[in-house]
C-alpha cells in the first residue's frame, strides 16, 4: 500500500498534462469510481488499439486518487510508427502519449496529451456521453481574444462558411447585421470563473467549443494546480451560468427543443442554385422547380412536426405529414403521404427527396426558432428596419411569375403581351417602362431581367419570385424570400460590366435571348441592349433588386404597431434579417440591393 501511495506520488511530481477536458455525464446509473473505473477500462482498450501503420501499447495505468473532490486516473500508451520517408520497421519513431480521467458524481472529464485520441475514446465510450452545448456557455466571456464563427446560411460565393478573428475584444468587432447568420463554435474570452484566476485575481484566458463539450486553458505548473482547475471547470459547467450577452445577436444551436413551437413557414433552398461550379442541368432544372414552381401550404402542426399540401406548378400533389424529431441535437426529418390523387407519383417521390434533406429545408416557428442544416437555431435580431419599396400591382396575378407558355407560344413570345398578368408581365409594363430591358430567365441565368437605365448610368439585376397566396390580410413569411434573395446576392457579381456584358453575349443564342424591350417597346434581337451594356461607364450604379409580393405595405405598418402581436412582430424582424444581411453582402461587391413589394 505505502509503495503504491508512494509511486502514485512520484508519478503526481513529474505529470504537467495540458488543461484540456472534455465534459461527460454518464449514460448510466455508474458515478464516482465506479464511472471512472468503467471509462478507464473503455479507454485502456481504445488507446491500445492499433492500426495497419501505427503499433499502440498500452504502458501504464494508474489511480491517481482524490484531489479536489475528483478521483483521477492516469494512463500512458506508446504508439510506434514508420516516418513518412520510409518504408519499414527499422527506423520507427516512438511516442508516449498521456490520457488523463476525471470522475466525480454522474460526470467525468479527459484529457489528452493527442487531440485525436481524445476525440476517439470520446466517439466509443459507452459508458458516458459529452455534455450538451448549453452547458458550456457559461464558458463564453467577453474581452474575446479569437473567435471561430460557422455560417448557418445557405453557401454562396459572396460569404464565407466560416470566419476566424483575433483581437482584443472581439466582442467589439463584430458586426450584429453581417455575423447574425453566423454560430460561435469556438472563443477564447475571459469568463467570470470561481478557482479560475491569475496571481492577481484577474479571469484566466479560457478556450471553449460548446458543440465539443471541450474547454482549454494552458499548460498548469502542477499537478495539484492541473487537479483543482479541472474540478472548478466542472462546478461552472454543472452551474449552467449564461453566456455573455454580447454575443445574443449571433445564432445559437438549441438542445431544449421542448421551447420549439407553431411552424408557419417551410422554404426549399437548393445547394445546387446557389453554387459556383459546374453542375448537370438537369440537377440545376429540378432545383429551380422545387424553388421557384412548388409552394407548401400547412395545414396542420404537431408540435415540431407538420402536415403539408405540396403544389408544383399550381397542381396539389396531395398532403404529407413532415416529422420534425431531434436526436442528441441533429433534426431528423421523414415524410409520410396521408393524401396520394393519383398520377403524381413522381413529383411526390420527387418531393420526398426534398422535404426530407437537411440540407435544402427550412423550417421557419413563431417561438423566432428555425431549422437548418441539421440543426435548430435562435438568433437575437436588430431592430434596424429594411428599406421596403411598394408598388401597387393591381391587375396583376402576384401568385404567379410567368406567363403560361407552350411550344408554339414560347414565354419569349408572351411575356409582356396585354394578356400577360404574372410577375414577368408587371416587370416589362409598370415597373420598367423606360430604358432597356431584357429577359435572362432559364438554366444558369444572371437574373430573371437586366435593366439599364443609359441616362442615369444604372444597370439592374432583377430577380423575381411570386407570392404562396394572394390574400389581402397575408401576413409576412420569410421562407418566400429565402432562395430569391440569396440568388440575388450570388449573382451580384455580374453586375461588373465586363462580366455581364460578356454573360449576356454567350446567352444571345438563348430563346429567351429575344425578349428584349427599348421604353417599353419589343425589340427584334439583343444588339441594341448590348450596346447600352458595352456604353455603361465604369462608376455606372449596379443595383440587385428582389422583386416577391408576400409582404405588403399595410402589413408592414401592421408590424411597426407597438400593439402588434409578439409573433407577427418577431417574422418581421426575421425578414429585416435577412434582408440586412442581403444588403451587406451587396455593398460589399459595390451594389445596392432594393427589394419590391406590393403597395396594399
Amino acid at each position: 500500500m505505502a509503495a503504491a501511495k508512494s509511486r502514485k506520488n512520484l508519478i503526481a511530481a513529474r505529470l504537467r498534462p495540458y488543461l484540456a477536458p472534455v465534459l461527460l455525464e454518464a449514460t448510466g446509473r455508474a458515478v464516482n469510481q465506479r464511472l471512472l473505473d468503467e471509462i478507464v477500462r473503455e479507454a485502456e482498450t481504445i488507446v491500445s488499439r492499433s492500426s495497419d501503420r501505427i503499433v499502440r501499447k498500452l504502458v501504464e495505468s494508474t489511480s491517481m486518487g482524490a484531489t479536489a473532490g475528483l478521483r483521477l486516473h492516469a494512463l500512458v500508451y506508446s504508439e510506434s510508427r514508420a516516418p513518412a520517408w520510409y518504408i519499414g520497421q527499422e527506423h520507427d519513431n516512438v511516442t508516449h502519449e498521456l490520457v488523463v480521467v476525471a470522475a466525480r458524481g454522474g460526470n467525468a472529464l479527459i484529457c489528452a496529451s493527442d487531440g485525436a485520441a481524445r476525440d476517439r475514446i470520446v466517439k466509443n465510450l459507452t459508458s458516458a456521453k459529452p455534455l450538451p452545448p448549453a452547458a458550456l456557455s457559461g464558458f463564453v466571456g467577453t474581452e474575446a481574444a479569437a473567435i471561430w464563427l460557422n455560417g448557418v446560411h445557405t453557401p454562396t460565393a459572396v460569404k464565407a462558411n466560416t470566419k476566424f478573428l483575433t483581437g482584443v475584444s472581439l466582442e467589439y468587432a463584430l458586426d450584429p447585421l453581417g455575423d447574425q447568420t453566423y454560430r460561435c463554435s469556438a472563443i477564447r474570452s475571459h469568463p467570470d470563473i470561481p478557482g479560475l484566476k491569475d496571481d492577481r485575481a484577474r479571469s484566466l484566458m479560457v478556450g471553449a467549443a460548446p458543440d465539443g463539450a471541450r474547454v482549454w486553458i494552458g499548460r498548469p505548473a502542477d499537478w495539484q494546480v492541473f487537479a483543482g482547475q479541472l474540478g472548478a471547470i466542472l462546478d461552472h459547467a454543472l452551474a449552467r451560468k449564461p453566456a455573455a450577452d454580447v454575443y445574443g445577436f449571433l445564432a445559437q444551436p438549441i438542445d431544449d427543443t421542448s421551447v420549439v413551437k407553431d411552424p408557419y413557414a417551410i422554404a426549399i433552398v437548393p445547394g445546387e442554385l446557389l453554387s459556383e461550379d459546374a453542375i448537370d442541368e438537369q440537377r440545376r432544372e429540378e432545383a429551380r422547380r422545387w424553388a421557384y414552381d412548388a409552394r407548401f401550404e400547412i395545414v396542420g402542426k404537431d408540435g415540431l412536426s407538420l402536415e403539408i399540401d405540396p403544389y408544383l406548378n399550381g397542381v396539389r400533389l396531395g398532403r404529407v405529414r413532415l416529422g420534425v424529431t431531434f436526436d442528441h441535437a441533429i433534426a431528423r426529418l421523414s415524410a409520410r403521404w396521408t393524401d396520394e390523387p393519383s398520377g403524381a407519383e413522381k413529383e411526390r417521390s420527387d418531393c420526398d427527396a426534398m422535404l426530407t434533406d437537411c440540407g435544402k429545408v427550412k423550417i421557419y416557428y413563431d417561438s423566432g426558432h428555425t431549422v437548418m442544416q441539421s440543426r435548430c437555431y435562435t438568433a437575437g435580431f436588430t431592430d434596424q428596419p429594411f428599406g421596403w419599396t411598394f408598388e401597387s400591382m393591381k391587375g396583376f396575378d402576384i401568385d404567379r411569375e410567368k406567363p403560361d407558355f407552350s411550344k408554339s407560344n414560347p414565354l419569349a413570345k408572351v411575356i409582356g403581351l396585354k394578356t400577360d398578368t404574372s410577375l414577368f408581365g408587371f416587370v416589362t409594363r409598370k415597373l420598367f417602362p423606360k430604358g432597356w430591358l431584357a429577359c435572362d430567365d432559364g438554366s444558369m441565368e444572371l437574373a430573371d431581367f437586366i435593366h439599364v437605365d443609359t441616362d442615369k448610368a444604372v444597370v439592374t439585376l432583377v430577380h423575381v419570385k411570386a407570392s404562396q397566396t394572394k390574400k389581402p390580410d397575408r401576413t409576412v413569411s420569410v421562407a418566400d424570400y429565402e432562395i430569391v434573395v440569396s440568388q440575388a446576392v450570388k449573382n451580384v457579381r455580374h453586375l461588373d460590366r465586363r462580366n455581364l456584358e460578356t454573360e449576356l453575349r454567350n446567352g444571345r443564342a438563348k430563346k429567351i435571348g429575344a425578349a428584349v424591350w427599348k421604353d417599353g417597346k419589343r425589340q427584334a434581337n439583343r444588339d441594341g441592349f448590348l450596346a447600352a451594356v458595352k456604353a455603361l461607364p465604369p462608376t455606372a450604379t449596379k443595383v440587385a433588386m428582389v422583386l416577391q409580393p408576400r409582404l405588403t405595405s399595410t402589413e408592414l405598418a401592421a408590424c411597426a404597431n407597438p400593439n402588434a402581436s409578439k409573433v407577427r412582430r418577431m417574422r418581421m424582424k426575421q425578414l429585416n434579417a435577412l434582408m440586412l444581411s442581403a444588403r451587406l453582402s451587396t455593398m460589399a461587391c459595390g451594389a445596392e440591393l432594393r427589394a419590391v413589394a406590393e403597395q396594399l
